[in-house]
């Protein structure tokens, strides 16, 4: 009686439970699945749970985030935008989508988005380095170094908002500032041979071949191959 009765429940269980509840299992399978690395199960999850509630801007996120694991920048803004219509305040999905609107190229897109990001939570130090990578692409040096400075001020030990600054500074001409923003890299990481090698181009073009010939070395030293190859050019 208790295996038929069990059965019965099984069948009707669907048809008891809230759609709400049973896309909130799904969903919570899809993060530990996420969490696991098993993309493709987390996937299938959440699918199911927006099967069941296709407004539900939390499986939402997490499935626009998974495209954009796999490279699927345009259905993840799809999704994205579809959470946008439910919920406005969502910080994440603004960050989210302006990320992957700049892996797309829509650098004016991008700021946008990274700007209602902002908006929302003005302490996320990446949304101001994203920012920042679309206005330099879009030759907006000062206003990206601007977004830099303010990233940093968040997040001191940001190292790539440290190189990305030297670099548009460098760019820009304002060559005492790149290398300044390039030893900065290197204080907090003394194998960076990419920032020795961009430091040793910076003071070669404000005509300090000796300090460039320096750094060029370190690279070497660090196993640069590109390094290696500039050593003629730079230690002459």
């Amino acid at each position: 009686m208790k295996t038929i009765l069990y059965t019965l429940l099984l069948f009707l269980l669907p048809n008891l439970i809230p759609a709400q509840n049973q896309a909130a299992v799904y969903y919570h399978n899809a993060l530990a699945d996420e969490k696991k690395g098993d993309l493709k199960a987390a996937m299938e999850s959440v699918n199911k749970a927006l099967e069941m509630v296709s407004s539900f801007d939390s499986a939402l996120y997490l499935r626009a985030s998974l495209k954009c694991a796999e490279g699927n920048f345009r259905p993840a803004i799809k999704d994205l935008d579809k959470l946008m219509r439910v919920n406005r305040s969502y910080f994440d999905a603004w960050y989210l989508r302006g990320w992957a609107k700049g892996q797309l190229k829509d650098y004016a897109g991008s700021i946008w988005d990274l700007s209602k990001a902002i908006e929302l939570n003005k302490t996320y130090a990446k949304a101001w380095y994203n920012r920042a990578l679309a206005k330099a692409f879009l030759e907006e040096y000062k206003d990206a170094i601007a977004d830099l400075d303010k990233a940093l001020e968040i997040n001191p030990s940001y190292i790539q908002a440290w190189y990305s600054r030297g670099y548009w500074k460098d760019i820009s001409g304002d060559y005492s500032g790149a290398i300044s923003d390039y030893m900065k890299v290197v204080q907090l990481d003394p194998q960076n041979r990419e920032a020795y090698i961009a430091m040793a181009t910076a003071k070669y073009l404000k005509g300090d071949h000796e300090g460039a010939c320096t750094d060029i070395k370190t690279a070497i030293d660090l196993g640069s191959l590109l390094a290696q190859e500039l050593k003629d050019k730079f230690c002459k």
